[in-house]
């Protein structure tokens, strides 16, 4: 009887292989996401010795410095989202309503913008507003006079982060306003309700998933932005520098410490996601609708005024970019900036530096075929097979890394990752591993999102006729869905060539990142800031070009 029902089991196991694809993501998981998490709880608690103690959070909670740098954070979060928001709100609900030139070349712009990794933003803006910034060299050169601008602590921190999370809640705000449903507005109008009053009770609060989801995305990403206060906070110590200072120390580092740190970051980012999802799930913004309102034509007073917000954001998000790019073929004298045109910065980077650029593209494109791989298999886990236990443990598990700072995620690898039967510490294995669980949601849900519209009769229909369900899987659906696979795929790269605060702890030479590059050129006394910003220049042309190329298949041109 035992051996009828085994191999009844192995023969439906044999008929549905995504079985095994299911259990191989549970190991993932377990192995990669929670058993490193869990080594990084354990360790918070133990003393050198190994005994065990409350002691570092006991200490965390009493000293200053510790919760001085959980109240900055705080502090950087409310501020910069907050900000971010008023910013990108009303602009998101201005694209929904009306129709104007440009308007999906200025959609790509800010698509760009999310692209943009943080630490290049902060060092950029520091060569703009930073005590020998060009700023203060036009005005003292002009007017003869010592602005003693200087773009430094919370200040610096909170206006460099507003300008890297504002799309994030521009474009979440933007499909929710986009998707509303017409018809309600105008029920709302034909009771007796003004424009001012419907646009309050009406379309702001359906636009609330996509806002509050917005929201939630860049308080997470201020949360956990190491390279942003890391090159111009100054004295302003915040969680992520805390964790890697205090891994890194140099009179020694405390892991165990550092760890408590950590354990404390994913505790605060845990409570947000709780926040986010008690707060969409109170109400339903469902319509069974699925009539949009269309957009009008904007008078040409609103045109203008809609056009110079537009300028003024979009100039304001890439002006550190231009400034980058201007400065890379300016001559560095001594760590000062000189208004001599040359192109040595290139010439010394592709004589000494070649190396991380071809070790950024290797680690990159090895995640990111892990990514497809994964992403895809379980995006079809969730949507078509729907497992009992297995599909509702390996989504949520897979979506754990969204939350978790890279700097805690790094620290888990390590304790795991850095003792037999596994060493992997100051491998590239290890540099692939984390950016390929940590970029992986990504993948998941653009996979999960083009999945969603392809209907499973087609693929049934070609398992009637006999197709093997892979064969039927990668000749039909894959096929099908394989737009949205591209854009996770590429948001995915992107993502990980950018990575720096989890690269910065895991890496040994000579993995060396352009990311990594980049940091010390900006951050080490006497360093060449010439190669730091013409190797900020090849960065950002191996994002923009990518993200140019999906636009472009994706959306129609102007």
């Amino acid at each position: 009887m035992l051996g009828n029902l085994v191999k009844q089991s192995f023969n439906k196991t044999v008929r549905d292989p995504w079985i095994i694809f299911a259990l191989i993501c549970m190991v993932v998981s377990l192995g990669l996401i929670f058993y490193p998490q869990l080594q990084t709880i354990v360790t918070s608690f133990q003393t050198d010795n190994g005994g065990l103690t409350l002691q570092h959070y006991v200490e965390f909670f009493q000293k200053s410095r510790y919760t001085t740098a959980l109240f900055n954070s705080l502090q950087v979060v409310v501020f910069s989202t907050v900000l971010a928001a008023l910013l990108a709100i009303p602009l998101a609900y201005l694209f929904s309503k009306y129709d104007f030139r440009f308007k999906n070349t200025t959609l790509t712009l800010i698509t760009m913008a999310t692209s943009s990794p943080p630490f290049l933003g902060a060092y950029a803006w520091v060569i703009v507003l930073g005590r020998y910034g060009v700023l203060n060299k036009i005005v003292d050169s002009w007017f003869d006079y010592d602005l003693n601008w200087k773009l430094r602590g919370e200040a610096g921190v909170v206006w460099v982060i507003i300008w890297l999370i504002f799309p994030l809640i521009f474009l979440l705000s933007y499909d929710s306003f986009s998707g509303q449903d017409p018809s309600l507005k105008e029920a709302s109008m034909s009771l007796g309700a003004n424009k001012r009053k419907t646009f309050w009770t009406v379309e702001i609060p359906l636009a609330m998933p996509g806002v509050i989801t917005g929201l939630f995305m860049a308080a997470l990403a201020a949360f956990s932005d190491f390279g942003t206060p890391a090159i111009i906070g100054g004295e302003f110590p915040v969680m992520p520098t805390l964790v890697y200072n205090e891994f890194v120390s140099e009179v020694g580092g405390n892991l165990h410490m550092a760890s408590a740190v950590g354990v404390i970051m994913i505790i605060v980012s845990s409570v947000a996601l709780m926040i986010q999802r008690y707060l969409l799930a109170k109400k339903t913004y469902a319509s069974v609708s699925a009539k949009k309102a269309k957009r009008v034509k904007p008078s040409k007073k609103v045109a203008v005024l809609i056009g110079l917000y537009i300028a003024s954001i979009i100039s304001m998000s890439f002006l550190p970019h231009v400034t980058l790019l201007i400065v890379s073929l300016l001559k560095w004298k001594w760590g000062i900036l000189t208004n001599q045109f040359t192109l040595v910065n290139y010439v010394n980077l592709f004589k000494s530096h070649l190396t991380p650029i071809g070790v950024s593209f290797f680690l990159g494109s090895m995640s990111t075929i892990l990514d497809i791989i994964f992403g895809v298999g379980i995006a079809y886990l969730i949507v078509r097979k729907r497992y009992k236990f297995i599909s509702n443990f390996v989504n949520i598990a897979m979506m754990v890394p969204y939350i978790i700072p890279g700097t805690v995620l790094a620290i888990g690898f390590i304790v795991v990752f850095n003792k037999p039967p596994v060493i992997l510490t100051g491998t590239w294995i290890i540099l692939v591993l984390v950016s390929f669980i940590r970029k992986l949601p990504f993948s998941i849900k653009s996979s999960e999102s083009s999945l969603y519209l392809v209907h499973k009769a087609l693929e049934d229909a070609a398992l009637m006729c006999g197709a093997k369900p892979f064969t039927a899987f990668k000749d039909i659906t894959f096929k099908l869905m394989i737009g949205g696979v591209i854009s996770g795929a590429t948001i995915s790269f992107l993502q990980i060539m950018t990575e720096l605060s989890s690269t910065l702890i895991l890496y040994r030479p000579p993995w060396e990142t352009m990311p990594v590059v980049i940091f010390q050129n900006a951050m080490t006394a006497g360093a060449d800031f010439g190669i730091s910003a013409a190797m900020g220049v090849v960065l950002m042309l191996c994002i923009y070009i990518p993200l140019l190329l999906v636009n472009k298949r994706s959306r129609h041109q102007d």
